[in-house]
């Protein structure tokens, strides 16, 4: 959605027509869900996809249209029916979907145009949770034109999606008006602190953006610490050394990886806190254990940050460590008896880090939230596969997924429920908190 949203705001200061599309229905299977949208430019420039290509040049032919008549339009794509008939594509994806085509016309209707753009841009911008309401149809035009535009801040239209939707048609009244709605749930964008200044850091913070995820680096000053080594963060953050206490981790994802052992020991003492919503601590079991070992006695004055920091890039310290933890086991071919082992292994990891923390001060509950050796066990070993790794952990557990092989519960090996239960294996650490996904934007 932030993408959709620059792209807007550069339609709107150049004078530009385009049409946004957005899925307001989906029946069955489909390559995007309830909420989704795409622009479709006066030149044919498609920004974002609704599908992996199958109606976008369709989408085009109407589109221009819509820009020639100023008015929006419901189109329906029935991907189950097998033939010629449809499009000529047989495309078989056993699913049908509903897009909604409005025009963005900023010279012709410069108000109507405001009124999308200040929408979209509230979604990528919001801190806070609500509902977005569209109006798509209305018994009434005059009274209530579709492209109507509202916000419910009190959730009052969550219970009548169904089904744990975050977006979906609902019907209602305003007056005398009978409304078709399009309501979505907006949640603000998550959130990711990194504590560090590498070079492991800087691919982290990049991958993230891409995610379109909020990124703050968090650091005393060196000269590894600066914008123009992180560009894409959306605030560089320098605190005094030590000094993790000022940093807001509500709700926020945090990464430690400064690859100093004191500093990382007071930022896991001073931001593993009920508030944080994820902490992940690079570095291997070992570290771990001298990490809660050694917190809160300060019999070990850290050393000097901006000496100690090492780039997984130059030296491969991360992917060592975790290639030992992870990798290793991931190579062999018996995926069921390794699920068995790590389970085994986790269990033991979880109790002897309970009791690492009781000796250290920690309370024991806020275990839930610590996660290391960081990531999915993917076997990464290059900067970019660990910080991928690590988005997939972060990812995994801010939905409340285990993080598995799609396959062991919906492809092929999905067919025997006593299968799915064996071999999907357990989520990351078995900690993650089951949460209900929204329209992230």
């Amino acid at each position: 959605m932030v993408e959709i949203a620059r792209s807007l705001l550069a339609c709107r200061t150049e004078g530009r027509r385009c049409v946004v599309a957005a899925v307001i229905e989906v029946d069955g299977s489909a390559y995007r869900r309830e909420g989704a949208r795409c622009l479709i430019h006066e030149d044919g420039e498609v920004t974002v996809i609704l599908s992996g290509g199958c109606i976008e040049e369709d989408l085009r032919q109407h589109a221009a249209g819509v820009l020639r008549s100023g008015e929006p339009l419901k189109l329906y794509y029935d991907f189950r029916i097998i033939g010629d008939d449809v499009w000529g594509l047989g495309l078989g994806c056993n699913g049908a979907i509903t897009v909604w085509l409005e025009p963005f016309d900023p010279v012709r209707a410069p108000e109507a145009a405001d009124r999308i753009l200040s929408d979209l841009l509230g979604r990528a911008e919001t801190r806070e949770p609500y509902e977005a309401v569209t109006v798509i149809g209305s018994s009434d035009p005059a009274a209530v034109p579709p492209g109507t535009r509202w916000v419910s801040p009190g959730g009052s239209y969550a219970g009548r999606l169904g089904g744990g939707r975050t977006a979906g048609l609902v019907r209602d009244a305003r007056g005398s008006s009978e409304l078709e709605l399009l309501v979505e749930r907006i949640a603000p964008r998550p959130e990711l602190v990194i504590v560090g200044a590498g070079d492991d850091a800087r691919v982290l913070c990049s991958m993230a953006k891409m995610l379109q995820w909020r990124v703050t680096v968090a650091y005393h000053a060196t000269e590894k610490a600066s914008e123009s080594r992180f560009p894409e963060a959306d605030e560089l953050l320098i605190i005094p050394r030590l000094a993790f206490e000022q940093v807001d981790v509500k709700g926020k994802f945090v990464v430690v990886m400064s690859h100093n052992l004191g500093l990382d020991r007071e930022a896991v003492r001073k931001m593993l806190t009920p508030e944080v919503a994820y902490l992940g601590l690079v570095g291997s079991k070992y570290r771990l254990e001298k990490i809660l070992e050694h917190m809160g006695s300060g019999r070990e004055q850290p050393q000097k940050a901006d000496e100690a920091d090492e780039s997984l890039g130059k030296a491969g310290k991360q992917g060592t460590e975790q290639r030992t933890e992870q990798g290793t086991d991931q190579r062999t071919d018996q995926r069921t008896e390794q699920r068995k082992e790590q389970r085994t292994e986790q269990g033991t990891k979880q109790r002897t880090g309970q009791g690492e923390a009781h000796r250290s001060g920690i309370d024991p509950s806020l275990l839930d939230k610590l996660y290391s050796p960081v990531g999915l066990d993917i076997g990464a070993n290059t900067p970019q596969e660990i910080a991928m790794s690590i988005l997939a952990e972060m990812l995994a557990c801010r939905n409340g997924k285990p993080g598995g092989f799609l396959r062991d519960r919906k492809g092929l090996r999905a067919a025997s429920p006593a299968s799915q239960v064996a071999e999907a294996g357990p989520a990351p650490r078995d900690l993650c908190q089951t949460s209900e996904t929204a329209c992230h934007v």
